[in-house]
């Protein structure tokens, strides 16, 4: 029997294709659906589409029971961090007997994966560090790595290009291995994708891509927002994140960084900190990033380094035990349900931090993403100001 089931999502914004989901979950019988969302800023180091209350709110009204923050230092993370993360508040959700995921590949490819990823750890990462002395970037490397061990154990599978093409495929194999390692009783529950794939830019598919509706004028997809879209519409108007702005502050922190500040930051590595200092003359974003983007280091790898340095993560920062808040629920959600780390309220989220300088350090994390993002939108207050969101 479900019980209670999980997702971990973005919404960037809430549409169509996400409430398919959710009405495929329920089918299930669930009682409770709870959604992991990440807050200001999204895994590839943006700042989000619109504010979390108004994606959060769209999650409720459209079949979720209650939506949890995702902190800051996990939404902005790889994979595999981006997945524990999650995985660390889904664990501590009494009742809780299910993670959903949506995937384009077949889901028991998917399964194969994370189960080769899981049993043959010393295999893998032995041929992930082969494969890393290429030169491949770390995705790469690791897509590279699991094709190798899937072919010696299921050599006559299909092919498997299109799992490591898909974002969406690659975060089920993650979450599964977060599972095994974090949370070995829930199971995970893989559901086919409707519609456009992930980075999909067409509009006339069922369901189209989050990418796509950024990518379009907001009138023309109406019909693929099903939520508040006449706020989502008033809040890219008035307060959509400057990107000229974001990109000018990242500049500016390069260029008042020592290499010893660089250095320290959660996805700095192999002496990346004296590249960056290297080519600090540059004035322009786009100049920083055409010298950084290299095969070993991606675009994403770069922008999460970057937006590590604005919001100070360090390589001590994932391994430390941290609070977060219910963005919104449904009037009657049992509150009893949530996980200790999860609170209501900004009294209880400040007590708690209070209590535990390592929580507190990371809360810090949140409270720099939302003053980030608050300034880039033009709006005003801070990460407390925010009350729970009952639909």
């Amino acid at each position: 029997m479900i019980k209670n089931c999980a997702i971990v999502c973005e919404y960037n914004p809430f549409h169509t294709g996400h409430e398919y989901q959710l009405d495929r979950v329920r089918d299930f019988g669930v009682q409770n659906i709870f959604c992991i969302m990440s807050g200001s800023f999204v895994q590839s180091a943006s700042p989000a589409f619109c504010d979390k209350a108004l994606r959060s709110e769209c999650a409720v009204l459209g079949g979720a029971d209650a939506v949890i923050e995702l902190p800051a230092v996990y939404a902005t993370a790889s994979a595999q961090f981006f997945a524990e993360g999650a995985m660390k508040i889904i664990s501590g959700i009494k009742n809780i007997t299910h993670i959903a995921m949506s995937t384009v590949a077949k889901s028991d490819t998917v399964l194969k994966i994370a189960d080769l990823k899981i049993k043959r750890a010393e295999l893998f990462s032995k041929t992930l560090h082969s494969e890393l002395d290429t030169g491949k970037s770390y995705n790469a490397a690791c897509a590279a790595a699991l094709g190798h061990i899937y072919t010696q154990y299921h050599p006559d599978a299909d092919s498997i290009d299109r799992v490591f093409s898909d974002p969406n495929s690659i975060l089920a194999i993650e979450y599964i291995t977060a599972l095994d390692k974090l949370a070995a009783n829930i199971e995970p529950i893989i559901i086919k994708r409707s519609g456009a794939e992930y980075n999909d830019r067409t509009t006339d598919n069922r369901h189209i891509s989050a990418t796509a509706i950024r990518a379009s004028e907001l009138d023309k997809v109406k019909p693929f927002i099903p939520y508040k879209f006449d706020e989502i519409k008033d809040f890219r108007i008035r307060h959509a994140a400057d990107l000229s702005m974001f990109y000018g502050m990242i500049v500016y922190a390069l260029k008042k960084s020592h290499a010893s500040d660089l250095a320290r930051l959660r996805d700095c590595s192999e002496g990346m900190e004296f590249l960056l200092k290297n080519i600090s003359g540059f004035s322009n974003f786009d100049d920083y990033m055409c010298a950084l983007t290299t095969k070993r280091y991606g675009k994403k790898r770069m922008s999460r380094l970057f937006l590590d340095l604005l919001l100070d993560i360090d390589k001590q920062t994932m391994n430390k035990r941290f609070c977060t808040r219910l963005l919104a629920c449904r009037k009657n959600f049992d509150f009893a349900l949530l996980p200790d780390c999860v609170k209501t309220n900004n009294r209880d989220i400040r007590q708690y931090a209070d209590n535990d300088t390592e929580v507190k350090s990371v809360l810090k994390i949140d409270e720099n993403a939302t003053a980030l993002f608050n300034t880039l939108c033009f709006v005003n207050g801070d990460y407390y100001n925010y009350s729970l969101v009952k639909v």
